[in-house]
């Protein structure tokens, strides 16, 4: 077994080491985490340590006397071929910097980098700066805020039933105005103009044809947010289309280009979840093939752009901005946000949406609905019988509930991709490759033609 070093994994040939081990714990905290193992020379063969009464305890006093913030690694022996090795892990640190022997260090490769000043102070903004929505607008400039005394009685008599709705009481109640400061949450979602905060102002068109080059109509948003968020809706509304699906069961039905719940689900996420630090606005674009909502700032770092829904977790940019939109029903869930725009888009027969970072902007891209001649009741009707049908054929094989969605799926759609299914399923790419070769073993699927231009057969007889 060959054992090489690399930016998570340092090999130290004994505890006689104990110093450098410890500046390379600190570097991995301050960075993505990473593990030491103690008892292997640096050709990858054992150094053949002795693990004495104490030794464990004693390295562990050491790191806790020598690191601030105090790192609590995991520390483990194993067997390694006739010897001993000792693994001491350490994942990335919430509360950088960290300290080791009163200097701080980076992992960089294969090697550990002291960080100078201006590296230091820069993350000591990064990790203990409060969160942007969370602090105050100094008192001389709260005094020029003019809130909406409608939309704060609106919130306060459904929601909140307080004696005195006056914005100043209502937002004392809240903790959101002390000493003739009020918190940057509350003037977001309650003032009546974004004048102090232009970046806050949204800004929606309408382009002729596929690209930015020509608008037909343009507006921005420059009240609260919680207005914002259905004036932006009805701006959409005005500038997409809809169908009228008469089916064979004799109903009318009214279908939008884009499914408006994912619409105001993704508006939503873009207004509470955006970097107001970043100077950008949210744009909403609307052209003729798709519709694009811009939000500044990109995804937090443990969140993975690639598996966003099977992680479905939510670790929110602006907690009270949250806080606040949930408290008064715009916001229902925490972390299915996601989920829930694939949901509707998969229900109003749309594609599933493109999710990127580009130019430090998080971009959710829609894309427009194919039309349908013969209806689309029944055209759902008859994918319902063939799903019966095909799960019918699949019955004896003992397929997992993901096995028999992935084959549904093919079956409407044999030139879907992998990343397509993880998206509809709700699992990683990972476990779609391994799901996909399981399926292959039991002769029930293949692959016809190349990676890119093939397509899936089911055999299911």
């Amino acid at each position: 077994m060959s054992i090489k070093e690399s930016e998570k994994l340092e090999l130290k040939s004994s505890f006689s080491e104990w110093g450098e081990i410890i500046v390379t714990l600190c570097a991995f905290a301050n960075k993505k985490g990473g593990k030491v193992i103690i008892g292997i020379n640096d050709d990858g063969l054992s150094s053949g340590i002795q693990i004495g009464k104490g030794t464990i305890e004693d390295f562990a006093n050491k790191v806790k006397n020598h690191t601030d913030p105090i790192l609590y690694p995991s520390i483990n022996v194993k067997t390694f071929g006739l010897g001993e090795i000792v693994e001491v892990k350490v994942p990335e640190s919430d509360n950088k910097p960290v300290f080791a022997f009163e200097k701080a260090y980076m992992r960089v490769g294969r090697t550990n980098q002291k960080l100078s000043q201006a590296e230091i102070r820069k993350l000591i903004r990064l990790y203990t700066m409060p969160d942007f929505d969370s602090t105050y607008i100094p008192a001389r400039e709260t005094r020029r805020i003019e809130f909406d005394e409608k939309i704060i009685e609106k919130i306060n008599k459904e929601y909140y039933k307080l004696p005195d709705p006056s914005p100043k009481k209502f937002l004392e109640k809240q903790d959101m105005f002390r000493d003739g400061k009020v918190m940057r949450a509350a003037y977001l979602s309650f003032t009546k103009k974004l004048s102090l905060m232009p970046n806050a102002i949204i800004k929606a068109a309408r382009f002729k044809g596929s690209t930015v080059a020509k608008f037909i109509d343009e507006k921005q948003f420059d009240e609260n947010l919680v207005a914002a968020s259905e004036q932006i809706l009805d701006f959409i509304k005005r500038h997409i289309e809809t169908e009228i699906i008469i089916s064979g069961k004799a109903r009318r039905k009214e279908v939008w280009d884009y499914p408006l719940p994912a619409l105001r689900e993704a508006v939503v996420n873009a207004l509470i979840h955006r970097d107001y630090n970043d100077p950008g606005n949210i744009q909403i674009r609307i052209f003729d093939n798709r519709l694009e909502i811009w939000s500044p700032g990109l995804l937090p770092k443990e969140i993975n752009i690639r598996n966003i829904l099977a992680e479905n977790r939510s670790i929110p940019r602006n907690r009270k901005l949250v806080e606040i939109f949930h408290s008064i029903g715009i916001v229902e869930g925490w972390g299915t946000g996601f989920q829930r725009i694939i949901e509707e888009c998969t229900r109003n027969s749309n594609k599933i949406p493109d999710f990127s970072e580009k130019a430090g902007a998080f971009v959710i891209s829609f894309k427009k609905r194919q039309r349908k001649i013969n209806g689309e009741d029944l055209e759902k009707d008859l994918e319902k019988d063939l799903e019966k049908d095909l799960e019918k054929d699949l019955e004896k094989l003992h397929l997992s509930n993901h096995q028999k969605r992935m084959l549904f799926e093919i079956n409407k759609n044999s030139n879907i991709t992998q990343r397509e299914l993880s998206l509809k399923i709700g699992i990683n790419e990972k476990n779609i490759r391994n799901n996909i070769t399981e399926l292959k073993d039991k002769g029930v699927l293949k692959r016809v033609g190349p990676d890119k231009g093939g397509y899936w057969e089911i055999n299911n007889k």
